[in-house]
């Protein structure tokens, strides 16, 4: 475990609202578990999905819809993207959220956020968990040969993040196919700025100790939504990984994630500061994509596939500020 990595909760509650299960549910009911497709998880050279092309005049953001997590065996091919890169005067990269603290500062912001991940008294997961969900959970472990003895004594909504990671590995699926460290190495080898945003937390103590009152009964009903989509949508899970490596964006509108499992994502936000941070964010970014196309001609920008394409996404505020969108 890294200090940097783990050394402020709300960088791991952001990544929280991704890991919940409504990320592996479908909107269109045609597609099921048991709708075919060939090759869940595809393995080789991908291409992933086009670009889309946002305009402003002569000026342009082209888009790449990532997603995670990929199929651990695919390698992306990013022709086009170089392609892309070879014009462009800046990426826009995703936002990062880092503790504003000194050098000094960070081991005994490791050290709260180690305790407050933990449950107190000794605790496990089996003490707190109802015992029906504390017995699937422990079905997920043997049926994946899960042996992670840490997991244990962690928060129910801390362990829900914690599984669901070590679920997928056992799919074929990784979080660690990161594509914009690779479009980040590729911007380099062509001398293009990176903008690589970096949100600085204020009082990040502060944001451990009110991460330390949600209420339990609102970690386990997060850690159920995490247990039943790990138990009913795999599935799903690897059709839209397969989808996004062969550039199926068809399939990946198909495979839409509804609001049905929320209550991860209702725990996090259920804190202020977190729920202030999380819409920072998503202003900075934005914010970033309207003022590449008023300063250059050319940029590359990534963010995820949902949050371009779903309903009231990112296309849809840019067409309805009034840039042309175009794209697949």
């Amino acid at each position: 475990m890294k200090l940097c990595s783990c050394s402020v909760l709300v960088s791991f509650m952001l990544g929280m609202m991704n890991v919940s299960a409504a990320d592996m549910t479908a909107t269109d009911p045609t597609i099921s578990n048991d709708s075919p497709m060939e090759e869940v998880i595809v393995t080789g050279e991908w291409p992933g999905p086009q670009l889309w092309k946002i305009s402003k005049g002569n000026h342009v953001v082209w888009m790449l819809g990532t997603l995670q997590p990929l199929p651990k065996s695919m390698v992306w091919k990013y022709t086009e993207v170089e392609q892309v890169l070879a014009q462009s005067q800046q990426v826009i990269g995703r936002t990062n959220v880092k503790p504003k603290v000194t050098i000094f500062g960070m081991l005994p912001l490791y050290l709260q956020f180690r305790k407050a991940s933990k449950l107190a008294d000794d605790q496990t997961l089996k003490d707190v968990l109802p015992a029906e969900l504390y017995q699937r959970y422990q079905t997920l472990l043997s049926t994946y040969k899960i042996r992670d003895k840490d997991m244990e004594r962690l928060h129910p909504i801390v362990a829900a993040g914690r599984l669901y990671q070590n679920v997928i590995e056992a799919n074929g699926l990784t979080g660690k196919n990161d594509i914009q460290e690779m479009v980040f190495k590729l911007a380099d080898r062509h001398n293009v700025k990176v903008n690589d945003f970096t949100l600085k937390v204020e009082a990040p103590k502060e944001i451990l100790k009110e991460a330390s009152q949600v209420p339990i009964a609102a970690e386990i009903a997060c850690f159920d939504d995490t247990v039943a989509g790990l138990e009913n949508d795999l599935t799903l899970l690897k059709k839209r990984a397969a989808s996004w490596a062969r550039g199926d964006v068809d399939a990946l509108r198909k495979l839409i994630p509804v609001q049905t499992r929320t209550k991860c994502r209702e725990a996090i936000l259920s804190l202020q500061r977190v729920k202030e941070i999380s819409d920072q964010v998503k202003s900075v970014w934005f914010n970033a994509i309207t003022e590449s196309l008023d300063r250059y001609n050319v940029a590359l920008a990534l963010g995820s596939v949902y949050d371009l394409i779903g309903k009231d996404g990112v296309l849809d505020q840019l067409r309805a500020a009034g840039y042309q969108v175009e794209g697949p």
